[in-house]
């Protein structure tokens, strides 16, 4: 049979039950006496039993009360272990090493972060810069938990699931006869070797993905140059010196003598979350949903 019970209520009894007094109960628990004897009298009609007896000097326990406090000592002894014991096993779960890419969005982490503190996977997040190489070889040696990157090249003791895509966009001199267009053709880069991007050797599967791309839009570059880092990259365009593409982010930030337009085509950059296959299914299903809204959003 249930009965409807409050912890309050027991709290109660057991302050009026240990100090055998209503005032000093009261004084103890932080309230006025009215509002204890009411709880003490739903108590007692819940349970159909009298507890306490009230003489001139305090307050007595009836056989049914000195069993009630023995009985709930215990369980309210029990319930505070209870609830210690769930508010101190965040403290015990690891943070989640995770890789990102710097180009990245992570305006919306802390949301993806709480969502995996209150559904007990992780104490917190930790994030490190990474690029997609690092970040697989990372996790294979158990530096990484998880990573947000492209596609590796090698998808070897990995898992990974598509989370989002980002378009590529065309970086040319602002000097430039194509900086004046609003959109640009993938195939008008050829009018400004060299195009820059990254090595073949950095992720084979992107590059020849990419490759795939470009050429289907009829872009053919007349020359490539290494990108070794955007920086590198931008400071080459900026001086009036080639072209590249790459993921839309990076026109947010502005770069002397450089400038972002869309492309005409639709090619995006697919975006993954990437575990190795010691973590869990559970938690890589959970970080794939928290990036998915992260990055959407």
């Amino acid at each position: 049979m249930t009965r409807a019970v409050t912890v309050r209520q027991i709290r109660y009894f057991l302050a009026v039950a240990e100090e055998r007094n209503f005032r000093r109960a009261a004084e103890r628990l932080a309230i006025t006496q009215p509002p204890l004897s009411r709880q003490i009298a739903e108590l007692e009609a819940e349970l159909g039993l009298q507890l306490l007896e009230r003489n001139t000097h305090g307050v007595r326990l009836t056989s049914a009360g000195e069993l009630a406090m023995r009985s709930f000592a215990e369980l309210m002894h029990s319930f505070d272990a209870t609830l210690e014991h769930v508010a101190q096993s965040a403290n015990k779960l690891p943070r989640l090493r995770l890789g990102v890419l710097n180009w990245v969005h992570l305006n919306r982490l802390s949301a993806m972060e709480r969502s995996l503190v209150e559904s007990g996977h992780a104490s917190g997040i930790d994030v490190q810069t990474t690029t997609t190489i690092a970040a697989a070889s990372a996790l294979r040696r158990n530096e990484l938990d998880a990573a947000i990157v492209l596609w590796p090249a090698s998808m070897y003791r990995l898992r990974g699931d598509l989370v989002d895509e980002v378009p590529l966009m065309a970086f040319v001199p602002a000097t430039s006869d194509l900086a004046r267009q609003r959109r640009i053709a993938v195939r008008d880069l050829q009018s400004l070797p060299p195009f820059f991007r990254f090595s073949r050797s950095v992720n084979t599967r992107m590059y020849d993905e990419f490759t795939r791309e470009y050429t289907a839009h009829g872009f053919r570059p007349k020359a490539e140059a290494p990108a070794p880092d955007p920086l590198h990259v931008f400071a080459q365009i900026g001086a009036g010196r080639g072209c590249t593409c790459l993921p839309a982010p990076f026109a947010l930030h502005r770069y002397a003598g450089v400038q972002p337009r869309p492309l005409r085509e639709r090619i995006m950059v697919p975006l993954v979350v990437l575990t190795a296959s010691r973590v869990t299914q559970e938690l890589h299903n959970a970080l794939v949903k928290g990036a998915t809204r992260m990055l959407s959003g």
